[in-house]
């Protein structure tokens, strides 16, 4: 029911986007890079659900699953048989053939109240990551930005440079690298324990040699795990080790999300109460609709 109240498929093509003041040829899409270190931080989660959230405040949302290992987005929306999505959308790059009319027929749209949402799923196997080379992931936020408001791509854990196939030329780990270097915005998901804190400062100069300023958001964040006073923790600890504020903290609430995931639907989909959904949808509105707009404000002014 849930799936019929917020998001509906459109019965004909993809409908426009909202008006945002600007023509389709001066529209630039703010690129999201989500990204998370080693481990089950929630970052796909995230990425699904901001990308819902941004859709749902009435905007047009492409969300592609640019994870060469693990992609997950798919599984997350409950698409099955879906369109052949990333690898033939780079396929046409390389053709020079990546408009408007394929990209829509390679992604599983949805209607979000007034806003949108498209989905781009990932590879089918990850062993075809050779496939998404950087000038191919230029090529197809190139074709996406001026048609829509956000594009948010959810990418692998490893950035390792110079790992590669036996005579290849492609780095196994390039996309993550390309997109955290070219996206306007990085969102950095680190769960909120000791494990994963851990191993987000192991990745934290990688990181920040890639990313610009990279916005860092603390998942699950419950007593449990750290004791009585976890924000202040693992703010101290980021803040000693990592020199880095925490810009949000998203409450663990596994009912919520144990049933999302059972249902096969982002927590967006179907559930308003749900302490992680609206945090989630406190970071679309407080840390990238403004931004958004801002950045229409000054495309506007160059002509």
């Amino acid at each position: 029911m849930a799936m019929i109240d917020l998001f509906k498929r459109p019965k004909s093509g993809v409908s426009r986007a909202p008006e945002s003041g600007l023509s389709d040829s001066l529209r630039r899409a703010v690129s999201i890079c989500v990204w998370g270190p080693t481990g089950s931080t929630g970052k796909s989660t995230l990425a699904a659900n901001l990308g819902c959230e941004l859709a749902l405040a009435g905007h047009k949302v492409l969300i592609v699953d640019f994870d060469t290992y693990s992609p997950s987005q798919a599984v997350m929306f409950g698409i099955t048989d879906g369109p052949p999505g990333l690898a033939a959308a780079c396929r046409l790059v390389g053709q020079g053939r990546l408009d408007e009319e394929q990209l829509n027929r390679l992604s599983t749209s949805f209607e979000a109240g007034a806003g949108q949402l498209s989905l781009l799923s990932g590879l089918s196997s990850p062993g075809r990551w050779p496939e998404v080379s950087p000038d191919k992931i230029q090529g197809l936020l190139e074709a996406a930005s001026p048609l829509f408001d956000f594009v948010v791509c959810d990418v692998a854990s490893a950035l390792e440079e110079g790992v590669r196939q036996l005579g290849g030329v492609i780095e196994r780990n390039c996309a993550s690298r390309a997109l955290l270097q070219n996206c306007d915005k990085t969102l950095a998901v680190v769960g909120a324990d000791a494990v994963s804190i851990q191993r987000y400062l192991s990745s934290h100069s990688s990181l920040t040699e890639l990313a610009k300023e990279p916005l860092l958001l603390v998942n699950r964040l419950r007593q449990a795990a750290l004791g009585s006073n976890p924000k202040q923790q693992i703010s101290d600890a980021l803040a000693q080790f990592a020199n880095q504020e925490v810009d949000w903290f998203i409450p663990n609430d596994p009912e919520s999300c144990d049933q999302a995931a059972q249902e096969s639907v982002p927590l967006a989909m179907m559930k308003r109460s749900s302490p992680a959904r609206q945090a989630i949808a406190q970071v679309a509105r407080l840390k990238f609709i403004g931004q958004e707009g801002n950045l229409q404000r000054r495309v506007a002014k160059l002509v």
